[in-house]
């Protein structure tokens, strides 16, 4: 965990802001205390990843005040009150007749008494933009600064993050800064984190400029692909449309049923929040639309490697009975290489073709194995190679290919690698 020590925070630093007394709150419109609920239960987790940390106590992170089993039940009560059926949280927030119960969660997050420094990182965000969209709702500015103060922590992006913008789509609340009028570039973000950096008290995630500006790529991306403006079914119409592979839809058409199964990392799944999907979820969307006859089954995890895939995921693909398998894994050694032995064996043996791309420009550790090396002993065991690397760097745009961690990829990358992949499975008959 990550301990940002950063100069120059304000003098505010010595003021504190507590979670909205009982008067505050009735002032507070409906939305607004669901909104500030979800702050406040992120501010007692994040006191807890402090503790964990070993940091210095601070205003902003109290070190034994509030007691730990108090955080702990800040932080259930968030979980519980996001587990409410959004009707009728939106009902209550509309102030309609509704089933919801402010009593049951609502009620205790409000009432918690944490403190709220004007140092936080939730509260530096919030006034950065009051700044940049003046005259928005004070709960519209403060939806978005909580997503910002959820991503920060990275650990919860996959659960707690996405249940915060299924909540606030819900109330018609902004989820990303895009909705309160300002612009989406990677120099915008970068711009921005340079305004937004040194300006917090110590915190247990990192608060420098680039994960300032990753964090602003994350939200804008993720907000545009939970509202359905980017996403797996947007990139799939667009290629669908482009003649390189609007004359590939005949054959898209005629193929016969079939079962194919991916097993691969994060660069083939839909969530990640570098591109509005990826070129697995593109190509699936694609033949649900020109041909349901083929179906596709994904199995993927993050940093996934052979040996956890065999682990976890073989035995069930295996049972699925595929007619064709891809592989797209990180190979770290001996251990990888004998689980992939196992699966290429296993999988040939019921039937299945097994295929794996080149190299999917994957970032290699020094001492890991190299994909010619895998690739390799995977053509040994019958596994068919997929050309791939040669063409990414042939490609005019592939400067834009790799994000800003430096290890995923980009909308263009997705895009050429589905087409690539939709061929591979044309050629699969």
């Amino acid at each position: 965990m990550i301990i940002a020590c950063l100069p120059g925070a304000s003098s505010a630093a010595a003021r504190s802001l507590s979670s909205p007394s009982p008067d505050k709150q009735s002032s507070l419109s409906r939305r607004a205390q669901l909104v500030e609920a979800n702050i406040i239960a992120v501010q007692a987790y994040q006191i807890m990843l402090a503790r964990k940390a070993g940091s210095a106590p601070s205003v902003c992170y109290p070190e034994t005040v509030p007691d730990a089993a108090t955080l702990q039940k800040l932080v259930e009560h968030q979980k519980s009150l996001l587990a409410e059926p959004t009707a009728q949280v939106v009902q209550w927030a509309n102030q309609a007749h509704n089933t919801f119960d402010p009593s049951k969660d609502l009620e205790p997050l409000l009432n918690a008494g944490l403190t709220l420094s004007p140092d936080l990182p939730v509260n530096v965000f919030t006034r950065y933009l009051e700044t940049e969209a003046p005259g928005q709702p004070r709960e519209k500015i403060r939806s978005v600064a909580n997503l910002y103060q959820t991503v920060l922590e990275l650990e919860r992006d996959g659960d707690l993050l996405q249940d915060l913008y299924r909540f606030y789509i819900a109330l018609k609340l902004p989820v990303y800064v895009g909705q309160l009028g300002l612009p989406g570039s990677d120099a915008d973000f970068l711009a921005a984190a340079h305004k937004l950096a040194g300006k917090s008290c110590a915190s247990p995630v990192d608060l420098s400029v680039p994960a300032w500006q990753i964090a602003g790529r994350k939200i804008w991306n993720w907000g545009e692909k939970n509202l359905h403006i980017r996403d797996r079914n947007t990139v799939a119409k667009e290629l669908l449309a482009e003649p390189k592979i609007a004359k590939l839809i005949p054959a898209m058409k005629a193929m016969p049923a079939e079962k194919i199964a991916i097993i691969g990392h994060s660069f083939t799944m839909d969530q990640h929040w570098s591109s509005p999907s990826s070129f697995v979820p593109i190509v699936t969307t694609m033949f649900a639309q020109e041909n349901p006859r083929v179906q596709f089954r994904q199995w993927s995890a993050g940093g996934l490697t052979y040996s956890r895939a065999y682990r976890n995921y073989y035995a069930d693909t295996l049972a699925w009975k595929p007619d064709v398998v891809l592989l797209v894994l990180t190979d770290r050694g001996p251990a990888d290489e004998e689980a992939l032995k196992a699966m290429a064996k296993g999988f040939r043996a019921a039937g299945a073709r097994v295929l794996m791309f080149d190299d999917v420009e994957d970032p290699i550790t020094p001492g890991e194995p190299t994909p010619p090396q895998t690739d390799a002993l995977a053509k040994g065991l019958g596994v068919e190679i997929l050309p791939a690397r040669a063409i990414l760097d042939a490609a005019p745009n592939h400067a834009s290919f790799p994000c800003m961690d430096g290890i995923h990829r980009t909308e263009p990358y997705h895009r050429l690698m589905a087409y690539l992949w939709l061929k591979a499975v044309l050629a699969t008959r």
